[in-house]
């Protein structure tokens, strides 16, 4: 189940701001290749994570960042409207913060970006709706998707050296029922004030 997570910092929200929804969608990509595109139950995987955002109340625009064609006309089909981003920011060693600003700075009407991972098929608009509630009525700069997990983590084993544990005390081994665990990212969805993306970060200072 997702989780949401707010992001430090506290700015006033403006009434009537736009709230973008934001799909970066290159066409290179390498473990899959031609991932967004590809077929899911018979719809593009791109389709499934717009059909959520175009149903979430809150989102004033939802568009889809992409340097390829058969996307673009992809995300156009399924209600999207389509960026086509500078070939630098849509490299194999990109980030995607650096993809957001460069859509950033061709939309600067934009208040808040809600950017959603191609790779989020199941994805539902009331987490969406419920994140940009809570950067409208409680003023956080950033809230972003988590998931609770209850894993004992090791730290990697080096040449000569043994492992040491990195979240829990062997001596104090802690019962699944007596662990709250730790919110990790699950990279569904982070939505963030265009402001802190103007910082280059995409979440809470």
């Amino acid at each position: 189940m997702i989780k949401i997570m707010e992001g430090r910092g506290n700015t006033t929200s403006g009434i009537g701001c736009h709230i973008c929804g934001l799909v970066l969608a290159r066409g290179g990509s390498k473990r899959v290749p031609r991932k967004n595109v590809r077929s899911i139950a018979g719809l593009p995987l791109l389709a499934w994570v717009l059909h959520p955002m175009l149903d979430c109340k809150k989102l004033t625009s939802v568009w889809v960042s992409t340097d390829d064609t058969e996307i673009a006309e992809v995300a156009l089909r399924y209600g999207a409207q389509v960026h086509y981003r500078d070939k630098k920011t849509a490299k194999d060693s990109s980030t995607s913060l650096a993809g957001v600003q460069d859509f950033l700075h061709k939309h600067p009407e934009i208040s808040i970006i809600a950017l959603v991972q191609c790779t989020s098929p199941c994805l539902l608009p009331m987490y969406l709706d419920k994140a940009c509630e809570m950067m409208l009525e409680q003023n956080y700069d950033s809230v972003f998707s988590v998931v609770r997990q209850k894993k004992l983590r090791w730290k990697e084993v080096q040449t000569g050296e043994s492992t040491e544990p990195i979240n829990f005390n062997p001596r104090q081994r802690p019962r699944q029922q007596d662990w709250e665990g730790e919110l990790v990212e699950s990279g569904h969805f982070y939505v963030s004030r265009a402001s802190l993306i103007r910082e280059n970060l995409l979440q809470g200072k």
